[in-house]
């Protein structure tokens, strides 16, 4: 075989290798990424699609999806979208690098700042049939997952999603935002819940103190929250 044929099956053998290892690098697909905020780690899923130098997809947390759409290349994105819950509207911007298999970068997350994060691509979903779900059960107690609505006099409402475990009368759980999420712990007594927790902020950590009452399958009550005193909220299932 002579010098130039041999470089022209060297180039085509690298040319065929090259498409899937080069293929991996680019942002198209599901990610399975962590954001580190102030309040700690915040498991959210990322999917982007890319047609040319444009880029679509969502933003999945505990709170909600929301659409997203930017530009993209061989191995970065640039993608925004606002954040629609319960009339609150929060703008996020993503910025991202892909490599293989691995993608990191920073969220900034409308006037709260910037957050780091990095993933992995998801795992392809299994073949197997989903399990038949169980027959419905009514909920008791203030166990399971809350749609929350804190409201601040003269400052706006701020959405929350509370995840909350019963045993007894004691109560644990968490509560989430896109910034992250809080362990919280009280009491539920009667028709009554006391609940406490502390959140980090830039000027420090802040306890609120939350007391509420459930009436049909609804929460509502007062907060109070050191240095801003006291809010309203309500939460549905």
């Amino acid at each position: 075989m002579n010098f130039g044929k041999a470089s022209l099956l060297a180039a085509a053998l690298l040319t065929g290798l090259a498409t899937p290892l080069f293929a991996q690098s680019t942002p198209a697909g599901t990610w399975e990424v962590v954001l580190e905020t102030p309040q700690g780690a915040n498991t959210v899923t990322l999917t982007v699609t890319v047609a040319g130098d444009k880029a679509d997809g969502t933003l999945a947390s505990a709170i909600g999806t929301m659409p997203i759409t930017g530009t993209a290349t061989a191995d970065t994105i640039q993608m925004s979208g606002n954040l629609e819950i319960q009339g609150m509207s929060l703008l996020l911007g993503i910025n991202g690098k892909v490599v293989g298999d691995a993608i990191s970068g920073t969220v900034k997350m409308g006037d709260f700042g910037e957050a780091p994060f990095s993933g992995k691509r998801a795992a392809a979903a299994g073949a197997a049939a989903a399990a038949p779900a169980a027959p419905a059960v009514a909920p008791t107690g203030v166990a399971g997952k809350w749609n929350v609505t804190l409201t601040l006099t003269g400052v706006g409402d701020f959405p929350l999603t509370a995840n909350l475990t019963q045993t007894g009368e004691a109560v644990t759980g968490t509560f989430v935002s896109m910034l992250g999420e809080v362990p919280v712990k009280g009491t539920f007594a009667g028709s009554a819940l006391n609940l406490e927790f502390t959140t980090e902020t830039p000027q420090g950590p802040m306890s609120v103190t939350m007391t509420g009452e459930l009436k049909d399958q609804a929460l509502t009550g007062k907060a109070a929250i050191a240095g801003l005193g006291e809010a309203d909220w309500k939460a549905v299932r």
